[in-house]
């Protein structure tokens, strides 16, 4: 029984890096990183504006890597920097015009390639894949939390 969960356990881990994969690929070959790919992502699909602070937590990217390809964005002209009311440190992130269009050639392939492959699952499937993806994370989270603890209190 525990060979076969450590080989299903291997079969998804390499699954998982080969769809990471695949969006690495596409974001090299449209010359953009994959951290600048998913901020892109993110702002596309909430009308291009986010603050900081929520896209560290949606991509669980460090602040020190969203901020650098934020600023490399800003020197592209494609994101502007504007201050959130009460909070000098969080800033809101909106994409400018040519920030709108850059995402809509990138993101928007993008998302059209990820819904047509979606669409040939079937709504079934999807809704099972996205249940069981997320229990998993939540059990995963879990226990390697419980790990974290002990090691660090050693």
């Amino acid at each position: 029984m525990k060979n076969l969960i450590v080989d299903q356990l291997a079969a998804f881990d390499q699954l998982y890096r080969e769809m990471d994969e695949i969006y690495h690929i596409y974001a090299k070959s449209c010359g953009i990183s994959d951290t600048s790919m998913w901020l892109l992502y993110s702002l596309y699909l909430n009308d291009g504006t986010y603050t900081q602070k929520e896209l560290y937590s949606v991509w669980h990217y460090p602040p020190q890597t969203v901020n650098s390809c934020l600023k490399n964005f800003e020197k592209q002209g494609i994101i502007k920097l504007e201050a959130v009311p009460g909070n000098r440190k969080n800033k809101l992130v909106a994409l400018t015009e040519k920030g709108k269009d850059e995402s809509r050639r990138i993101i928007a392939r993008l998302i059209g390639a990820e819904q047509r492959a979606c669409a040939d699952m079937g709504a079934k499937e999807m809704q099972t894949l996205l249940s069981l993806t997320g229990k998993y994370t939540e059990l995963l989270r879990s226990e390697v939390d419980q790990i974290s603890d002990i090691s660090s209190k050693e």
